[in-house]
């Protein structure tokens, strides 16, 4: 079944591909209302929770093994992203930027799960949710294909021709 998971959550991160293509690069950090959250801020969400949960303990960044601008407590929960905007480490980075770097801390974090190599049905340690690897990977793939969704809303709500989605 874990197996069956990756390759659903790989599919997304194809996917994230085509969320991010042509994206112009002075949008990528912008919100399109206050209240609303940047295609950057998505993607650095995205990026945060696989590698805390397969890299890491808990959200305790210092214990995650990967590193990264898009690995940022900022981007944890929507309440924590609103607040604080992006730093001058993510303004740097363009839409080709961010989906390389997302798609470098997905191939570090499988990397790191695979090397763990832990019992599908033991609880990640730190998880506050209690989650086992298993419900998390089955959570990942919804997580992943929920956050694109909002990144075409996003472009779209700034008048951004999208790839067919």
């Amino acid at each position: 079944m874990i197996e069956a998971y990756i390759k659903l959550l790989d599919q997304g991160y194809y996917e994230l591909q085509f969320a991010l293509e042509g994206m112009a690069a002075d949008k990528v950090w912008v919100r399109p209302a206050p209240n609303l959250l940047s295609v950057g801020e998505l993607a650095g969400h995205i990026a945060y929770w696989e590698a805390v949960r397969l890299a890491g303990e808990g959200t305790d960044l210092d214990k995650c093994s990967i590193k990264s601008p898009l690995v940022d407590s900022r981007f944890m929960y929507y309440p924590h992203t609103v607040p604080e905007a992006p730093g001058p480490e993510h303004l740097a980075l363009t839409a080709v930027d961010v989906h390389a770097e997302v798609l470098r801390v997905h191939q570090e974090a499988m990397a790191a799960f695979r090397a763990l190599a832990p019992d599908p049905d033991s609880p990640i340690p730190g998880c506050p949710t209690g989650f086992t690897y298993s419900q998390y990977l089955e959570y990942a793939c919804f997580h992943i294909a929920y956050h694109i969704g909002q990144m075409y809303s996003v472009r779209h709500l700034f008048g951004e021709e999208t790839p067919d989605n």
